[in-house]
């Protein structure tokens, strides 16, 4: 799809652009550890990247030997990616609505999750479920609340919210969500109201960054 081609949408990420190279950086050292943990379990397979934002998660999958289709309805998002070069495909769609029945071995979502509305939420998990093989994996990694809590459960939970409250002038409905979700028990707890099993649970920074890994129906 060229420029032309490309749809005219709403981008709340667009007032963040030249910001973006910096926040990479952090994010790319700051998620490291969850995401490396992400690439050991999908080592080789074909997977869709949901949100995938700016491509760092996808980047890693494909140096692992994935295939790998990254999605995201952003425009300042994907373009970030695409410089990368990295060896994916780059989609800009709405993952609501994704154009894939049954056709990766893994569907992920990567600290996205957190920023949508909770009928949104649903839509874009069901969407995940219907993108991936019967019995395909479904990886989400995101923000937790820590059980039990520490001091350095506290002090980085601090930081997380610091750093969603610092797109309130930009993007509101991002850090009212966020609260929404970590106010209804975060990654976790919302799992659970999914009604499917866990295979697998992985927690980071002081259980404050969770994954979770789950599977289709068969």
């Amino acid at each position: 799809m060229n420029d032309e081609e490309t749809p005219q949408i709403y981008d709340p990420y667009r007032p963040l652009d030249e910001h973006l190279k910096f926040g990479d950086v952090m994010n790319r050292w700051t998620l490291k550890p969850p995401r490396q943990k992400i690439v050991q379990l999908l080592k080789g397979q074909r997977v869709l990247d949901v949100c995938c934002g700016t491509g760092n998660l996808t980047a890693m999958l494909v140096a692992a030997g994935c295939q790998v289709i990254g999605v995201d309805s952003s425009p300042t998002m994907l373009s970030h990616a695409r410089q990368k070069k990295i060896g994916a495909e780059f989609r800009q769609l709405d993952a609501v609505q994704l154009p894939f029945d049954h056709e990766f071995d893994a569907a992920v979502i990567s600290i996205a999750l957190h920023e949508m509305t909770p009928p949104v939420r649903e839509m874009v998990w069901d969407s995940m479920r219907r993108a991936v093989l019967p019995n395909g994996r479904l990886v989400a990694l995101d923000f937790a609340v820590p059980q039990p809590s520490s001091l350095p459960a506290r002090i980085a939970g601090g930081l997380i919210e610091r750093d969603e409250r610092d797109l309130l002038n930009v993007y509101p409905e991002h850090y009212m969500n966020f609260q929404e979700f970590m106010r209804s028990g975060g990654l976790l707890a919302w799992i659970q109201k999914q009604n499917q099993p866990l295979e697998a649970e992985y927690r980071f920074w002081g259980g404050n960054i969770a994954i979770i890994v789950t599977r289709s129906s068969a």
